[in-house]
């Protein structure tokens, strides 16, 4: 009898522009690797790197930077590449957040157009008592092997801040998913920052009023020519996940002593109230039910700080007291917050 297929397998292969590879032939070439071996075995043709507006398949572009690490020897060569990418070698999506008028803009417009650029991956912004977090991670769970994307990727967007905020611009942390590497002091090295490793995911840390600053090469004219591209990529009927991510990505960003409300959340993103709400019905989804997966997201980040108080982790998920947020954490988990975080 032939198996049944399984969800991984009805899934679409994610795809990447291929202006994220931009450049990867000469690092490779210039760390002493032979580029049949390391296109070759990953699938991809040097070719297909010319076009920054086509595709290359998410499995093998992350495969090539892994065999890339092995065939040079260089088992740093992602972290490598990240730190020399600017922004404008990101092709449309590089393009569409230094042409944003503030570094607020240009990370909420790579949020909004991101799925255009990168498939069955998550990017948003987290607030942590005052800290904003900028998240990243593949979805994709037929990808396992992704070290080297991680810390490219961060490198990529580190190089969007120092685009507003000068080249001596440093996060105030950095946290991977990946297990800790033997030649992890090169990453704290090269981000000037803490570097933590083994979390729940890729994220680099940074200060709010670091989102008011201005722009340098903002370009009204530019960003809308980009933002009409990436846009025609996106299908019109966005897929419920997506949308859902989206919205609750803002609701994290968003909490604080108080839940933010539908009006909120909907101007955020350009919509009236009665649009966000008849967007979230053709797509299957309350508002309350996303507000709730915020929460629960977050409640477990923020417990696994030992020393924050639990009682300033219900405020910071805009619950009022202590009680009402050890219910809700109850049912979402069986227990109480401090069982949990004693296991």
């Amino acid at each position: 009898m032939t198996p049944r297929p399984t969800v991984e397998d009805r899934l679409a292969p994610a795809k990447v522009l291929s202006a994220a590879a931009d450049g990867a032939a000469e690092l490779f070439r210039a760390n002493g690797g032979d580029l049949d071996t390391i296109f070759g075995n990953a699938g991809i043709r040097v070719s297909d790197l010319g076009d920054p507006v086509s595709e290359l398949n998410l499995t093998q572009y992350c495969e090539m930077f892994e065999i890339a690490a092995a065939e040079t020897g260089n088992d740093n060569i992602g972290l490598s590449f990240g730190q020399s990418f600017q922004p404008r070698q990101l092709g449309m999506l590089g393009y569409a957040a230094i042409s944003s008028p503030t570094l607020a803009a240009a990370l909420r417009n790579m949020e909004e157009l991101f799925p255009a650029h990168q498939g069955q991956s998550s990017f948003g912004l987290l607030n942590d008592d005052g800290i904003l977090w900028l998240c990243y991670r593949i979805l994709d769970p037929r990808i396992e092997a992704r070290r080297q994307d991680a810390e490219l990727s961060l490198g990529m967007f580190c190089n969007v801040f120092k685009t507003a905020l000068g080249p001596d611009w440093r996060p105030l942390e950095v946290r991977f998913e990946h297990a800790r590497p033997d030649g992890w002091g090169d990453h704290e090295r090269m981000f000037g920052a803490p570097v933590q490793f083994g979390r729940r995911t890729n994220a680099i840390a940074f200060r709010r009023s670091d989102l008011d600053t201005r722009m340098p090469t903002c370009d009204p004219y530019l960003f809308s020519v980009v933002k009409a591209f990436l846009q025609s990529r996106v299908p019109q009927d966005q897929d419920p996940a997506d949308f859902a991510e989206v919205v609750r990505n803002e609701v994290k960003m968003q909490l604080g002593s108080a839940a933010p409300s539908v009006g909120q959340i909907a101007a955020i993103l350009g919509l009236t109230g009665q649009e966000f709400q008849k967007r979230l019905k053709r797509n299957g989804l309350s508002f309350n039910d996303i507000l709730r997966a915020a929460r629960h997201e977050l409640a477990l980040h923020y417990l696994e700080d030992q020393d924050m108080p639990l009682t300033d982790i219900a405020y910071s998920l805009g619950y009022s007291e202590l009680s009402a947020f050890s219910r809700a954490f109850r049912s979402w988990t069986g227990m109480s917050p401090q069982r949990y975080r004693r296991t």
